[in-house]
């Protein structure tokens, strides 16, 4: 039987997917009903409220058991419930794919909140922009407190008062184009794959996987692959 998500878990998912009984376009423009679900759901569909509940259980159990799958490292029920929201929410390709994921199996706990705070854009359905949102802002950051949340008696830890001295978290390494003349970015990792757009030299770029000699490329610094370049015509950026 797969780790169930702990109460606190459960009430924040609901909190911020909201209960509909009625299908419903999300920001986004995916069809959903309940709470958040989104598999097979159709316009015109309707649900009641204790199917709801059950299908958000199933969810949540399999988003849960997809975090179980790929993070190596123990979870306590806390980090275990605010990954699985995040999985629920975002999917586990992003995670799968992500810097955090790296980093926390790596043994880096700390990563997390700054890793789940790069993940708040969705595409504009009518302009395809990838934009900020204000509710995954603080989604994000209440998974982030949730990750955090411990019955440690460290002052340090547990104190409510503002820290007036704090420190960014980006260990990510920036690549260069060094392409005289620009860099092909395709829609795959291979030259037979359509050509999304060209870099110009110099465009700065985070690298969030490789494979065959080809990179997967992030523009925006969010956390989210925007197409595949050479590995070859890319140069480490230094300080």
């Amino acid at each position: 039987m797969s780790r169930q998500i702990n109460e606190d878990g459960l009430n924040l998912v609901k909190e911020f997917e909201g209960l509909r009984l009625d299908a419903y376009r999300c920001p986004a423009g995916v069809w959903t009903i309940g709470y958040g679900h989104t598999l097979g759901v159709k316009p015109g569909a309707k649900i009641s409220e204790d199917k709801a509940e059950h299908t958000l259980a199933q969810d949540l159990a399999e988003s849960g058991a997809q975090v179980e799958k790929c993070v190596k490292v123990k979870l306590n029920d806390n980090q275990h419930a605010a990954l699985a929201s995040f999985v629920f929410n975002a999917g586990i390709g992003s995670l799968t794919v992500s810097t955090l994921l790296k980093r926390l199996n790596a043994g880096d706990y700390q990563c997390v909140p700054s890793e789940l705070a790069k993940w708040v854009k969705a595409s504009d359905p009518k302009t395809g922009q990838k934009i900020a949102l204000p509710g995954l802002v603080k989604r994000r950051a209440a998974e982030a407190v949730l990750w955090l949340k411990t019955d440690s008696d460290d002052p340090f830890l547990t104190s409510t008062d503002m820290p007036q001295s704090i420190h960014a978290d980006d260990p990510r390494i920036s690549y260069l184009v060094a392409a005289r003349d620009g860099l092909r970015m395709r829609s795959g990792a291979g030259a037979n794959f359509d050509i999304a757009k060209v870099l110009p030299r110099d465009t700065e770029v985070f690298v969030l996987k490789e494979k065959d000699g080809w990179a997967a490329v992030d523009l925006q610094g969010d956390g989210a692959i925007d197409g595949w370049v050479a590995q070859d015509f890319l140069k480490p950026k230094t300080v």
